[in-house]
């Protein structure tokens, strides 16, 4: 197999500015050295999502998340590491001449699982032109997707069987903790499985890079409640974020971007149907409503979307949820309203494309859309009080002045108040919001990441390391002269302070972003990038002679902790040994032996504060 030459790696390293990569995605405001902007990884109203252009890294304080320009490339678009080096490859112009090699240029887990959804995808396609899959295929025939159209879109079909696809995995290749990662399967009991999609038309969902990640699945049954669901698809998994990728968005990107603006639909059927129908800048939810995240992935590609959604009141419900998310999100907004039976796969069925061009070029923006949806509502001053308190409280999140100040305006103008009456409105509710904090708004949608040190010792060993983050040489000489890897307890820190260690030993300097260019954990990468910022902060506001006072009690405290506790078994052992009036005469000599250890300990680093 190919692989990126080592040289080239190092120059895409060299040339990706984290700022820039990041800046594509987030709206960063510097503050200091380092840039803060609102998490892309989790739902937040304050930002905690920090970038250090010096260092080359990444966190985010509320969720955890930390890393370099690469890392950062394979969370937010949830492709692999050489996927995301190709990414930074093209975007700074870097040639890439692939190496052959016997190995395989992806390993772990995450290549297994790309490689468990390619052999689900392809035998779910083969099945749909099997004898049992003839009910599928004839079901999307009579519904007007022709055989040219499945093939395209690798659509496919999961038979009756509770073990269909599970029978085709290689047991030795894809261990239990794979399969169930995978959201294909779910477990039975030990290692045993049944399939997750059996007796549905399966839908594969791409990625940007054109991985498949994920399947959507839905029953042909006339009654969907019999079958449990019309759609199942696949959970989150560590290549799929549900929230981030749009349903056929790999395939419409370039069309969207050719034509400047992105038309949005629910459904795999509404995509399909605009797809083939010749509408190609067109992109869908996969299973779920339409989140900041979607809007963030639409944002690069373009800055205009029509939002197309089911007629009825569920979809045009959904349009104003949507609606809003974009504008947030600095999107220009149109809406379509479908006839009230129809959604986009139906209305292309019974209309011409010239139809629904028509109601695109006629689409109204989408405040507007949302004043004439509850115009009838209007017809009093506690009327138009209740709806100007809604739709404030939408206004006060869009960041972008300029746009909320043109939104007042034609808000104003609909509903004959004064521009100046919203804006005092839109003042109230923000001092409301500052006066009582978050409790008062939408709380964030994760939990705060903290790091977790629950002994002396280990808040010790973190303190260590974060003092050899600071790149201060002596001090790093000094902590691995006296402190091995093995002599950590806490797990975490212990890798870490283990790679720190094998760094020095090799290059006696340490590169931060490099730092993620190993293999960690989600809790190791939050643990080391908090480090890092932790330790750049420590740099700037400490004398060098109070760092090397830190290091000499963090090392007394890691180096005694073994005597410590030695120390306290020996004295509950004499305590016994007198009540059962035994001589105690050898136990106080080694106690007295481990007290004079425990002082040597003490005494090692005296030359350090001097």
């Amino acid at each position: 197999m190919a692989r990126i030459p080592n040289a080239t790696i190092e120059q895409i390293k060299a040339r990706a500015d984290i700022l820039e990569v990041v800046s594509e995605v987030v709206q960063l405001r510097q503050r200091g050295r380092n840039y803060f902007g609102l998490c892309p990884f989790h739902e937040e109203k304050t930002p905690s999502f920090s970038v250090n252009p010096s260092m080359g890294i990444f966190h985010c304080f509320g969720c955890g998340k930390g890393g370099n320009a690469i890392t950062f490339i394979m969370e937010y678009e949830k492709i692999d590491y050489i996927e995301a080096l190709k990414r930074l490859a093209d975007r700074y112009h870097i040639r890439i001449d692939w190496e052959e090699t016997g190995e395989d240029r992806e390993q772990g887990e995450i290549a297994l699982l790309y490689e468990l959804h390619d052999l689900a995808m392809n035998l779910y396609h083969q099945q749909i032109f099997s004898e049992k899959g003839k009910s599928a295929l004839d079901y999307l025939i009579q519904r007007g997707f022709s055989r040219e159209i499945i093939k395209q879109f690798k659509i496919g079909f999961a038979t009756d069987d509770w073990e269909n696809l599970f029978r085709k995995v290689d047991a030795a290749k894809f261990s239990p903790g794979v399969l169930e990662k995978s959201g294909l399967f779910v477990r039975k009991e030990g290692t045993l499985f049944y399939d997750r999609f059996r007796n549905r038309i399966i839908f594969p969902i791409h990625n940007l890079a054109g991985r498949v990640v994920a399947f959507g699945g839905r029953t042909m049954d006339a009654n969907p409640e019999a079958s449990g669901a019309k759609y199942i698809n696949s959970a989150e998994t560590p290549i799929y974020f549900k929230s981030g990728i749009l349903y056929g968005l790999f395939y419409s990107k370039d069309q969207i971007q050719r034509f400047g603006a992105a038309v949005i639909v629910e459904g795999y059927t509404d995509f399909l149907r605009m797809y083939t129908s010749g509408i190609q800048n067109v992109a869908a939810g996969s299973g779920t409503a339409l989140t900041f995240h979607h809007a963030k992935a639409l944002k690069r590609f373009t800055s205009q979307t029509v939002l197309c959604y089911d007629g009825d009141e569920a979809g045009q419900n959904a349009t104003e949820r949507a609606g809003f998310i974009l504008m947030k999100e600095g999107l220009d907004v149109k809406a379509i309203s479908l006839p009230q039976e129809d959604d986009p796969d139906s209305y292309l069925r019974t209309h011409s494309v010239t139809d629904f061009n028509l109601l695109y070029k006629n689409a109204p923006d989408f405040i507007t859309f949302y004043i004439n949806r509850h115009q009838s509502e209007l017809t009093s001053p506690a009327s138009k009080t209740l709806f100007l308190e809604k739709i404030v409280a939408e206004l006060i999140e869009i960041r972008n002045p300029v746009t909320r100040e043109l939104i007042v305006q034609q808000v104003a103008d609909r509903l004959r108040l004064s521009e100046e009456l919203i804006n005092s409105q839109i003042r109230f509710v923000q001092r409301q919001k500052a006066a009582y904090g978050t409790s008062s708004s939408k709380p964030d949608t994760v939990e705060e990441k903290t790091i977790q040190l629950k002994s002396p010792v280990e808040k010790a060993e973190y303190e260590l390391i974060k003092l050899i983050l600071t790149d201060n040489p002596p001090l790093g000489e000094i902590v691995t002269a006296y402190l091995k890897p093995e002599q950590f307890s806490h797990a975490i820190l212990k890798k870490i302070y283990s790679r720190i260690v094998a760094r020095l030993d090799d290059t006696k300097s340490i590169q931060p972003a490099s730092l993620f260019d190993d293999e960690w954990t989600e809790q190791e990468k939050f643990y080391l990038s908090r480090l890092l910022f932790e330790a750049e902060h420590l740099k700037e506001e400490s004398a060098d002679i109070d760092l090397q006072r830190t290091a000499k009690d963090c090392i007394v405290v890691v180096l005694a902790a073994e005597t410590e506790q030695q120390i306290k078994q020996l004295r509950e052992r004499i305590k016994v040994a007198e009540k059962a009036k035994e001589d105690t005469e050898k136990l106080i000599i080694e106690l007295s032996n481990l007290r004079r250890k425990r002082k040597e300990i003490e005494h090692l680093f005296t030359a350090i504060a001097e």
